[in-house]
């Protein structure tokens, strides 16, 4: 496949989960800016690394970047993957800025309170990502929660979440962010003795399964 050829198959995948999310959300497009390719930390940002597209507004984090002229000049503090949306999460910022576990990459995603644990994630909580289309829930994958609105400001909602996912995760997740309402959900042991397996038994599930078929068994010899 050319370059142009290959430029033009990615605008189109663009275009169609614009067209896909605002069918879906409604709402208007709005201007961002998004990664053109994969930026590292320390690259410089400029019209060579990052460009303007249009997203459904209501998919955005509420601090996502709107110029290229805003951000030139500015340095990466963390892995930006491509076509991720910029905000101040990937930029620099007081402190020694967004701490990536190795070989972990870092994205960016709008949130809520709603959709992200009333806003009490803490930086370096495990969560689970989920994707709701159609009433379905899917889960995507497993992230740690590097930073958020809230706590970079000292305060307020969350609009955004940075979370760290493994590389093999970061174009189905971006994707996924195009297109749906993205949920995190703090991943945590089972409750002991209440819940079940997949299988419909649990740790605290007696006289169930073969153990249960034997008494059963027992008392009809009886």
């Amino acid at each position: 496949m050319t370059a142009l050829a290959y430029a033009s198959s990615v605008r189109a995948e663009a275009e169609r989960a614009q067209r896909e999310a605002l069918a879906r959300y409604g709402g208007d497009l709005v201007p961002v800016c998004v990664a053109t390719r994969d930026i590292e930390p320390g690259d410089t940002l400029d019209e060579t690394n990052i460009a303007v597209e249009e997203w459904v507004a209501s998919l955005l984090p509420a601090d996502a970047s709107t110029s290229v002229g805003d951000l030139a000049g500015k340095v990466a503090t963390s892995r930006i993957p491509r076509r991720a949306v910029l905000c101040p999460a990937y930029l620099e910022h007081p402190g020694d800025g967004l701490e990536v576990p190795e070989g972990m990459a870092a994205v960016c995603v709008a949130s809520d309170p709603e959709h992200a644990m009333g806003g009490a994630l803490e930086r370096g909580d495990e969560v689970d990502v989920y994707v709701s289309r159609d009433g379905i829930a899917d889960r995507l994958t497993g992230a740690r929660v590097l930073d958020t609105s809230a706590l970079a400001s000292g305060g307020g909602e969350v609009s955004w979440v940075t979370l760290a996912v493994d590389p093999s995760a970061v174009e189905e997740l971006i994707v996924a962010t195009t297109r749906a309402q993205v949920t995190l959900t703090v991943a945590g042991a089972q409750p002991e003795g209440d819940g079940a397996d997949d299988d419909g038994t649990g740790p605290g599930a007696e006289g169930t399964g073969s153990e249960g078929a034997d008494a059963d068994q027992g008392k009809g010899d009886a």
